[in-house]
């Protein structure tokens, strides 16, 4: 018996063996194979690779990883795969890089080893330096630069992706330790079209604002075409020297993916990448082009190149901004050598006159490809002035400084710089427009004749700028400073009679919240208006003041609106004359009125019915649906030091030159009330 055991026992172990650990008999095998190999990864941080492993006649078991030709600091995980059936096997594999790894290309061997089995791929590593640049910016929509929260980004550079983030509630994305370089920045988010930059030039751009439209079509590819500038279809453009003229020709891959027909197409030219497309000024302009995947052979020239370049050729930038039909969005900015010839560089020029800066910020409830909205409208200039303020917001933004300044020596500058100040004292360039003269200077600062709008995305609200005009010509003559401080984007709830509610009186008390002081404003214009819903949009009830503006402004002292803290002045130029509805401290009116009764505390403001006499009926009718509404709603901020002029405006609301019905935004508050007996 014994004998006949262990014969048996040592079959059993040597079966037990067998199953065992990797089948390694002369016909089982395996091959390696990587879905790429080449990689860049930066010191200190790691990239990945898909490792497929094929079996074959029956491989199964672990198969051990492990690199070879590394150097010290580069290491791969896992460091083992196993294999179980017939089919092939696919493993993401790490390859991380410490920060020791000097920068430079290496090939390295990836061997897996399953006993007496050894198969090895080669993949390429370039190990590019830790850098010390950073990249910000905003992500804005349509509306007006509405922040667009949660967008994914990823950064590439060289097609290999370098970064991702994602925007936080107030759209901004801040990405650090990038090397110098040329990167591409995708932008996706569910429901909004996508949106691309090309040419993101590290470290000249330390800040970009990104545009994001919503998708006109959800369910459409959301890939930004993609777009061949040329000079003419065949000579390459970018990094070429031109004077005077730059030939260009833009031409969308029709066999890429994007959304057909194509939107427009935007060419323009600027000095710092990125800048090129504000709205058009006084004397510099920009190409555009509607519905064509193809602009043909085009050229810059004239006041599309004005004040840019120079006798010795100077680096700027072509920058070309394309929209499909689904909103998806393309920006390239391309950089040139620009010689331009002018003969205004060698004239002797002085320094521009009243330079006037004045913010304005916008809310969500403006929309544009351009500009929905009336090309001025009435704002209150400073104290007891009224006057227009052209509206006319550069692309995607919320907030932006409008400069105007005069220039009427007969002495014509080759170009105006724009310098941007938040000291004082350091100043840096935001912008360059063509110089020209006017020998008109008007009061009112917005009907200046030249003007630049700096739409940069480092603008802050609450924070003090200093802006000045430079004529530039064979020598620099600087203007004066004109300083301004942003206001944060203006809210005026409606509070009462609230939305959908019944029995409200026939003469009742329309209750808006006024938060000025929250705001860091020293007033705010209001026009309300109310409508029958029964007749219709078309006939209004009672409009305030008869469509003039109503201020209102609690106290901010000296430094401010020179009212008293805790005093309230509610007045209004209704027909050109100055009509005082409430003053607590009895500035303008010794006997205190109070017929817009207000509540500084509280930050309310009380509109009683008819209270200006403007409404068509003394009561409004029993039993009736009314509809309510701020027509248009603002506030503003004066500066002591120039004037008490008026130097920020941040816009809620304004009236629409596009709606079909009495609303002055898509995005407007609008209550309906009824009336009881």
């Amino acid at each position: 018996m014994r004998d006949l055991f262990f014969p048996l026992l040592m079959g059993l172990a040597l079966l037990l063996a067998a199953c065992s650990g990797p089948r390694n008999d002369l016909s089982s095998d395996f091959t390696l194979s990587l879905e790429s190999t080449t990689l860049v990864a930066q010191q200190g941080g790691d990239r990945t690779l898909q490792l497929t492993i094929t079996p074959k006649s029956g491989f199964t078991g672990e198969v051990s990883l492990s690199l070879e030709n590394a150097p010290e600091g580069v290491s791969l995980s896992p460091t083992s795969v196993r294999v179980t059936g017939t089919a092939p096997v696919t493993q993401t594999l790490t390859i991380a890089v410490s920060s020791s790894v000097e920068p430079r290309n290496y090939t390295i061997m990836l061997k897996g080893t399953a006993g007496s089995i050894v198969k090895s791929v080669n993949f390429s590593l370039e190990v590019l330096p830790t850098g010390s640049h950073n990249l910000s910016g905003i992500i804005l929509s349509e509306g007006a630069g509405a922040p667009v929260q949660g967008a994914t980004l990823r950064l590439y550079l060289q097609g290999t992706l370098m970064r991702t983030a994602t925007s936080d509630g107030e759209g901004r994305f801040a990405l650090d330790r990038l090397p110098e370089g040329v990167y591409r920045l995708e932008v996706q988010k569910p429901g909004m079209a996508g949106s691309v930059v090309e040419g993101i030039r590290v470290p000249d751009m330390s800040s970009i604002t990104v545009i994001q439209k919503p998708a006109f079509d959800a369910s459409a590819t959301t890939t930004p075409p993609t777009l061949n500038i040329t000079q003419n279809g065949t000579n390459s453009l970018e990094g070429q020297t031109f004077t005077n003229t730059i030939p260009f020709r833009v031409q969308v891959d029709t066999f890429k993916d994007y959304v057909k027909p194509m939107r427009y197409i935007y060419v323009a030219l600027g000095r710092t990448p990125g800048s090129a497309f504000l709205s058009q000024t006084a004397t510099s302009s920009r190409s555009f082009f509607a519905n064509t995947e193809d602009t043909g052979n085009q050229t810059l020239s004239g006041s599309q190149v004005a004040g840019l370049g120079d006798t010795d050729g100077e680096k700027v930038y072509l920058e070309v901004v394309a929209y499909d039909f689904n909103n998806n969005r393309s920006h390239y900015i391309l950089p040139v050598t620009f010689i331009n010839t002018a003969s205004t560089q060698t004239n002797t020029v002085s320094a521009p006159t009243q330079v006037a800066a004045t913010a304005i910020t916008l809310t969500q409830a403006v929309g544009f490809y351009n500009v929905k909205a009336p090309l001025t409208f009435t704002v209150p200039l400073g104290k007891g002035q009224v006057g227009e303020m052209p509206l006319a917001a550069p692309e995607g933004s919320n907030l932006y400084v409008e400069v105007r300044w005069c220039y009427t020596d007969s002495v014509v500058p080759f170009a105006f710089d724009i310098e941007r100040s938040a000291d004082g004292q350091n100043w840096i360039r935001v912008g360059t427009v063509g110089g020209a003269r006017s020998a008109s200077c008007p009061t009112n600062a917005f009907n200046r004749p030249f003007f630049f709008r700096d739409a940069s995305p480092d603008l802050t609200p609450g924070q003090s700028y200093s802006y000045r005009v430079v004529a530039r010509g064979a020598n620099r003559a600087e203007s004066a400073s004109s300083s301004t401080t942003p206001l944060p984007p203006f809210f005026a709830p409606l509070q009462a009679p609230a939305d959908e509610i019944k029995n409200v009186s026939k003469t009742p008390n329309f209750v808006i919240g006024h938060p000025q002081l929250n705001l860091g404003a020293d007033g705010a214009a209001y026009n309300l208006v109310l409508w029958d819903t029964l007749t219709g949009e078309s006939v209004v009830a009672w409009q305030t003041l008869g469509g003039g503006l109503l201020l209102v402004e609690f106290g901010t002292g000296d430094e401010g609106n020179r009212i008293p803290q805790g005093e309230a002045l509610v007045y209004g130029l209704p027909g050109g004359n100055l009509a005082v509805y409430t003053d607590t401290a009895g500035l303008l009116d010794s006997s205190r009125p109070s017929r817009v009764p207000v509540d500084v505390a509280q930050g309310t403001a009380t509109l009683p019915y008819n209270f200006d006499g403007y409404a068509s009926l003394p009561e409004l009718q029993a039993l009736r649906t009314y509809a309510w509404q701020l027509y248009v709603s603002y506030a503003y901020k004066y500066n002591p030091a120039e004037g008490y002029r008026i130097s920020a405006y941040s816009i809620q609301t304004w009236p629409s030159t596009t709606s079909f019905i009495r609303l002055s935004r898509p995005g407007t508050q609008v209550f309906e009330f009824t009336t009881g007996e």
